[in-house]
Order: structure tokens, then C-alpha cells, then sequence
């Protein structure tokens, strides 16, 4: 049973609709929420009868002050799946006309091998007062080299139970991920010895509250993604990594970036056949489709052009040419 109540007509439609949606996999966190909106729109309207007229829906399709693209745009997908729903249901219903939003223009900054080890010296040069129990100091140097040595999201790493580590197997396992599934992720020798000797140092915590997450503060506190991103926008600074300002980046999830390009540099430089490889990392990466796996290599083909060589070589019908006027 959701968390949100609804006090509309629509109350049972929505919650079957939001649970047929979780049945499926998908977490749907953001659009209950939507719903919870177009729940009271209904009420305000004393709407009396099942099935979205036109009016309504375009009422609800208005675009609201400061809502971003991402965010309007999935609201009315939302609505328009719902409206198909209750179209199914022999509840007519008009479906909304998905809006056209500017594709992002964002590019994934990509570190070099080199400022990979500048951050990592950075990371363990940072320090905290002995008494700061609250702090991620300890926790960061481990952090950042699992990010870049899996590629985890850093919302799946900090979600991470030291009852899913297994160290000796050589295998995490994430729950409930992006996409609404588990998935194993293995992992090398050397991110195994770097997690094995931050559990060393984790046993020693002192922490106040018992916790079974992997990565926590010393007091037993868990970490959030709005501050290891400020701890490593100061990681960057002592590495000489310029920071472009708020929402230009570079991210910590441009470790996952990097890693994806280094590790399709690395297989391409091992002959590996990237028929067999793209689809093996696009599913390490917990990605829907290769089209996301794609994107990296796309992007960084200053970079790495012999990637982009081999893979033309072996499947030029998956990667279409980019032109430059498309890049504007």
C-alpha cells in the first residue's frame, strides 16, 4: 500500500496503476508524487466522473514556474500512461501530446589517468579534527576508488550493505537499483584490497548507532550524496582540477564516465571484440540498452579514436555519425 493518500475519485485507479507499475520493476518514487498532485487537482475540480476530459488534462499539462524540462516532460508521460490505462479499463480518456524539449547539450567530463591519480593523492592527503565523528573524511578515499573502479552510481554505493560485499567471491550485490532490479556487480583485486582495508579501518569506528551500510561516518551516521559531491569539488581544487561552477561540473558521477571510456579503451587495446564487449558493460553498468553505453564512447572520441575505429569496424550500423552542425 503507498505511503501517499489520495482523496480524489481516482484513488483506487491510482494506486492500482502505481502498484502494476512497481509489480514491474520501477520504483516510481517521483511520479507517486505527481500523482498525488493530479490526486488533488481532481479534488479541487469536484470532478465527478472517471475519465480525463481534455480540459483537465490540459490543465494539468500547463507548465509550472521553474519546472525543468526532465520534470514536466515526465509528469505528462506519466499522465499519458495513466490515461492509457484507463482507456484499457473502457474509462475514456484523452491522452496528452508529449511536449518537445531541448536535448541535453551536457557532456560527461572525462578524467584523464593521470587525474585520476591527482584526485586519489588529494583524497588521502584530506583530514578531520580527531574528534570529528561526523565527518567523511575516512570514508572518502575508499569511496572514490570504488566509483571509479566499478563504475556505481554513487547512490549505489552509499546504498551498499556490508552483508552484500563478498570480497573473497570478488562480487557486490546492489539492491534495488535505477531501474528497479538487483544486479551482481563483479569487481577487481584491487578494488577488493581497497574496500577490505577501509572495513579494517571501519571496524574501529566508534559509532553510536549500529548500521550494516558499507560506507558510514565514523559515529555511525550514513553519508549522502550532497556531501561527498562537496568534499569532491574540494578533492579537485588540491588536485588542480578546474570546477566549472554549479551543474557544469566535472560531477562525481563522471567516475562512472570515466570508467565506462577506460574500460572500453582498455578491452579495444586487448583486441577484445567489441561486438560481444559493448553489450558486456552495458549490462555491468545496469544500463536499459547499449544506446547508453553508445553515448560514452560518442562522446569521447578525441579521446579514444581507435575505440571508435574498431567499433565502426565491427557494428557501423549501431553508431551513426555525429555531424557537427548537431552538436550546437
Amino acid at each position: 500500500m503507498s505511503a501517499i493518500n489520495y482523496y480524489s475519485i481516482y484513488k483506487p485507479l491510482i494506486e492500482e496503476f502505481v502498484a502494476l507499475k512497481r509489480h514491474l520493476g520501477y520504483k516510481y518514487m517521483t511520479v507517486e508524487y505527481a500523482f498525488m498532485q493530479f490526486d488533488q487537482l481532481v479534488y479541487e475540480r469536484e470532478e465527478t466522473a472517471i475519465g480525463i476530459s481534455r480540459e483537465l488534462c490540459e490543465e494539468w499539462c500547463i507548465r509550472r514556474p521553474n519546472e525543468s524540462d526532465k520534470t514536466w516532460y515526465n509528469r505528462i508521460h506519466a499522465m499519458r500512461q495513466f490515461g492509457d490505462y484507463l482507456n484499457k479499463l473502457n474509462y475514456p480518456s484523452y491522452l496528452p501530446v508529449l511536449p518537445k524539449i531541448k536535448p541535453s547539450t551536457h557532456t560527461p567530463y572525462i578524467y584523464t589517468k593521470e587525474e585520476m591519480a591527482a584526485i586519489f593523492e588529494a583524497t588521502d592527503q584530506l583530514s578531520a579534527h580527531s574528534t570529528c565523528y561526523n565527518s567523511m573524511v575516512l570514508v572518502l578515499p575508499a569511496l572514490f576508488r570504488v566509483l571509479y573502479g566499478t563504475g556505481l552510481r554513487i547512490g549505489e554505493a552509499l546504498s551498499l550493505s556490508c552483508g552484500d560485499v563478498h570480497l573473497e567471491e570478488r562480487y557486490f550485490v546492489l539492491r534495488d537499483t535505477k531501474n528497479g532490479t538487483d544486479r551482481m556487480v563483479p569487481i577487481s583485486d584491487t578494488v577488493a584490497n581497497v574496500v577490505r582495508q577501509y572495513m579494517d579501518c571501519r571496524d574501529n569506528f566508534p559509532m553510536a548507532r549500529k548500521t550494516d551500510l558499507l560506507f558510514v561516518q565514523p559515529n555511525g551516521d550514513c553519508c549522502d550524496n550532497g556531501r561527498a559531491y562537496s568534499w569532491f569539488k574540494k578533492v579537485l581544487y588540491k588536485a588542480g582540477i578546474p570546477h566549472r561552477g554549479r551543474r557544469q561540473g566535472p560531477h562525481v558521477h563522471d567516475l562512472r564516465h570515466t570508467f565506462s571510456v577506460h574500460s572500453l579503451a582498455k578491452m579495444a587495446e586487448d583486441g577484445i571484440d567489441l561486438y560481444y564487449s559493448l553489450p558486456v558493460l552495458s549490462t555491468y553498468l545496469g544500463h536499459k540498452s547499449i544506446a547508453s553505453t553508445d553515448g560514452y564512447v560518442r562522446l569521447t572520441a578525441d579521446m579514444y579514436p581507435s575505440i571508435i575505429t574498431k567499433v565502426n569496424n565491427v557494428c557501423p550500423f549501431l553508431f551513426p555519425d555525429i555531424h557537427d552542425e548537431a552538436s550546437h
